[in-house]
């Protein structure tokens, strides 16, 4: 049974048993095996398209060693794992999910959509349970993954380069100069993510490449770097984000040591070639939005605490520098107003919910000054924490 169908099959059993969707994402199709939970969603001020918000989910699965756990920009929690992780390429990824994932039962979901597809058939999973189920689906994807490893034969577009290799060696007029020029259209077709450009020129510029080292696999690997650097260097022109581009730059740089045949070698740098230019085009987006719904799941979970702006930073693995910059521009104020924002929120619905007093209500919030927690709370509201209590319906639990 080929690795698509044993997949296809992972994913029956895992929905069987866990009652969460699971889907088959491939990455070269662009396509699911299974329809998406929603293939689009219209969220004010944007769209989010299913595909654009897995892809990202696959990449960092790949990047964090086989499974992530990520929020799509509705606030829903999805699991990816990628069934085929080789030295190669990446060809599926497992999506597990929705999930709503709360530490408490009766939280409500905050839905930014209002009323399209009701969620009541959506898992709830706590937090640990949530993790837990991305182990196990690891583990299977894993085993499968052993089972099923191809043997180490050229690809269609490894016969094609040896091919031109051949045609080039054994043509007395063809150039033997470096094609410096189809360097410079290489980072052009990157920065305007025009794959199919890109990996022709590539082909050409291994051929020349091999064919001037020969069989020394060192000298092959220095201009493999080289090539690493201008591809990213035109990814981050093309508008990817630069942290992540040096990140997997540094990985890349160590993943090259190890190759121990040029075939290997040039099958690796074509799907690096499409991840570079994927950066620049297909999830830049939804990785800011996803930082986003990680943090406010962080925060909700320790507003009674205090919270610093190190320590939120750190939880979504972002500088401190730049996690600022991502709250600015996706949220349009700093950390500590958003923070303020959702400490505000949650002690409005205290106060029509409960009959706890304003400076209880303070302090469950993570404000122990109460003094300040009124004037936060004005200025946001335009009423006092009383004011709001008088003028809301009361539902308090006595």
């Amino acid at each position: 049974m080929e690795l698509y169908d044993r997949c296809l099959h992972l994913c029956q059993h895992i929905q069987t048993l866990t009652g969460v969707h699971t889907t088959l994402l491939d990455l070269h199709a662009k396509a699911f095996s299974i329809p998406p939970f929603h293939a689009d969603c219209d969220l004010h001020p944007t769209r989010c398209n299913a595909f654009t918000t897995h892809l990202y989910g696959a990449y960092e699965a790949e990047r964090w060693d086989g499974k992530y756990i990520y929020y799509c920009p509705r606030g829903l929690t999805f699991i990816a794992t990628p069934p085929l992780l080789t030295v190669e390429t990446m060809e599926y990824c497992l999506i597990t999910g929705p999930i709503l994932m709360s530490n408490d039962a009766d939280e409500p979901f905050d839905d930014p959509l209002a009323n399209p597809d009701p969620l009541e058939q959506v898992p709830r999973l706590t937090t640990a349970q949530t993790r837990s189920l991305s182990e196990l689906v690891a583990a299977a994807v894993s085993s499968l993954s052993f089972e099923m490893l191809p043997p180490d034969v050229d690809s269609g577009n490894q016969a094609s380069i040896l091919q031109m290799m051949y045609d080039l060696s054994s043509d007395e007029g063809s150039p033997r100069d470096y094609p410096i020029e189809s360097e410079r259209q290489l980072q052009a077709h990157v920065r305007s993510g025009n794959k199919q450009a890109a990996q022709e020129l590539l082909n050409e510029l291994l051929v020349h490449l091999y064919c001037a080292a020969g069989n020394d696999l060192q000298t092959i690997k220095v201009r493999i770097r080289e090539l690493l650097v201008l591809m990213s260097r035109a990814a981050i022109d093309g508008g990817a984000d630069v942290d992540e581009i040096f990140n997997l730059c540094c990985r890349y740089e160590q993943q090259v040591d190890s190759f121990d045949s040029p075939e290997v070698l040039n099958r690796w740098v074509g799907s690096i070639l499409h991840k570079f230019i994927s950066f620049v085009f297909d999830f830049n987006d939804i990785k800011h939005q996803n930082v986003i719904f990680k943090t406010t799941a962080y925060i909700k979970e320790h507003l009674n605490e205090k919270l610093s702006l190190d320590q939120v930073a750190e939880q979504v693995y972002l500088s401190k520098s730049y996690f600022c910059r991502i709250i600015k521009d996706e949220l349009g104020c700093t950390f500590t107003e958003y923070v303020n924002r959702l400490r505000i929120e949650r002690s409005k619905t205290l106060l029509r919910t409960t009959g706890s007093s304003i400076a209880e209500i303070a302090c469950a919030v993570g404000i122990d000054d109460q003094s300040y927690f009124t004037r936060i709370f004005k200025k946001q509201t335009g009423v006092a924490p009383g004011k709001y209590r008088e003028k809301r319906p009361k539902t308090a639990k006595k």
